[in-house]
């Protein structure tokens, strides 16, 4: 009787971590239908594909490319959507009619400025319908972020470790050099011995092309290390408040190459951050200086700048 009573006891404790067992699996098997049944959408009356695509935070383009929809335009209620996983996949847009960076930027969560460096385009304002565009769709990237990405982690580190004065820096003026070749020592050199500049380089910062200096390389002038006024526009008061980039080469000739334009973004986002500017004072000698000079030439484009900067 004493082994039949434990025998029992034994069976009964068996079916319960059996019973356990089942629990444990059943609720795995929920779980996972659950997760499951979280990627697709049943189509409601009233909704089209923006506004799914919102509620999901992700891009109407990811959906159509998962569903393999012919049409997007023509959803039926009732119709069950894969909704893809939300983080961020390369993806190719096709430009249509009515279509702007900026809308397609908004549409596909993500920032003109990206669009403008994954697909090194020259003039926003000039995308043809039919264009292919690639787009990294997902969570739009923050300033702050794009200032990591564009700028070196060297580069960085060495501007965080300046103090900026606050309130002295009004604006930033974009300026070419004039030259295929060049760099920030030699230009330095002319500004101390020919013009007779007692600081030397006129500029806060000078940005190579691959000629004299690497191909995107930032040079942190002294004039920015100590918060000195610059010595690049022709009213003193104006040296006072602006911030100075050079950028080598001759943009009448020629544009920026793209690894300038992208350095040129990541340092002008850093300088309007530290000195609490918008896009709207990033501006030109050109422009600041109007029937005095073509600098920084023709083919360097303002308006890309400030699309990527906004």
């Amino acid at each position: 009787m004493h082994l039949r009573g434990i025998q029992h006891e034994i069976n009964g404790h068996m079916r319960q971590i059996l019973s356990l067992r089942q629990i444990f699996w059943i609720g795995l098997a929920l779980f996972l239908q659950c997760a499951l049944e979280a990627k697709v959408h049943v189509v409601q009356k009233g909704e089209n594909l923006s506004l799914i695509a919102a509620k999901y935070h992700v891009s109407r383009t990811a959906i159509i490319k998962a569903n393999n929809l012919t049409n997007p335009n023509l959803l039926r209620v009732g119709k069950r959507l894969t909704i893809p996983e939300k983080g961020t996949s390369q993806i190719t847009y096709v430009v249509k009619k009515g279509d702007s960076l900026g809308l397609i930027a908004q549409r596909h969560r993500t920032t003109t400025s990206a669009l403008i460096a994954l697909n090194n385009i020259k003039d926003p304002s000039l995308i043809k319908v039919g264009q292919k565009l690639k787009i990294q769709t997902g969570k739009a990237t923050s300033g702050k972020n794009r200032e990591t990405l564009l700028l070196s982690s060297s580069v960085r580190s060495a501007l965080n470790k300046i103090s900026v004065k606050g309130g002295k820096w009004k604006g930033i003026v974009i300026h070419h050099s004039a030259t295929t070749v060049g760099s920030a020592k030699a230009l330095d050199n002319f500004h101390r011995n020919q013009r007779r500049m007692q600081n030397g380089l006129a500029y806060h910062f000078v940005i190579g092309n691959g000629k004299g200096m690497g191909d995107g390389e930032v040079h942190i002038g002294n004039r920015w290390k100590k918060q000195l006024d610059g010595g690049h526009l022709k009213k003193e008061e104006w040296n006072k408040i602006y911030i100075g980039i050079c950028l080598i080469g001759n943009f009448q000739e020629q544009r920026p190459s793209s690894k300038q334009m992208n350095a040129l973004e990541g340092l002008s986002r850093h300088l309007m951050r530290r000195c609490g500017l918008s896009s709207s004072k990033v501006t030109t000698h050109r422009i600041q200086h109007k029937n005095h000079t073509v600098c920084p030439g023709k083919n360097f484009s303002i308006s890309t700048l400030k699309s990527r900067l906004n």
